[in-house]
């Protein structure tokens, strides 16, 4: 197990979260892993996403590691299940869990910090939050919702 997956596990055990976030099977993982790539990104696997989606995006940058507090604001659904995925660079491709934005805020809130990614399962939108701070959104219904926020 990495680190990143440990302090993960350790704070859905925490938090008593066992019946409410689950790994995708680690023999579908990769191959979801995969999907999202090709469906977001252009250039193929890379480390940032964020560096090259393939749709508009847009950002909103938080002070002092906040922006997780914000999820919940900016998704359609905060109680929609959706992946959740999470950027550790030990692992031949990104763990993805299965959970709310809800539970999924309340885990970030427990651990180190980390890039990751928030995508429901009909790919429709995708939020991360990167090293610098900030949240960027994919996808007009959190776009929309990042654009008030900024104002």
């Amino acid at each position: 197990m990495s680190q990143v997956t440990e302090e993960i596990q350790n704070a859905i055990g925490l938090l008593k979260l066992e019946s409410s976030v689950k790994r995708v099977a680690i023999s579908k993982e990769e191959t979801l892993y995969y999907d999202l790539l090709s469906h977001f990104v252009d250039g193929g696997d890379r480390r940032w996403w964020w560096e090259a989606f393939k749709l508009p995006s847009e950002y909103i940058t938080y002070d002092e590691d906040s922006g997780f507090e914000k999820l919940v604001e900016l998704v359609p659904d905060s109680k929609e299940e959706i992946w959740f995925m999470v950027e550790d660079d030990k692992l031949p491709h990104y763990p993805i869990y299965e959970s709310s934005t809800e539970n999924i805020t309340k885990i970030i809130g427990e651990c180190f910090a980390y890039e990751y990614y928030l995508i429901p399962k009909n790919k429709r939108w995708l939020l991360c939050e990167t090293h610098h701070n900030s949240i960027v959104g994919v996808g007009k219904e959190v776009i929309s919702k990042i654009e008030k926020a900024r104002m």
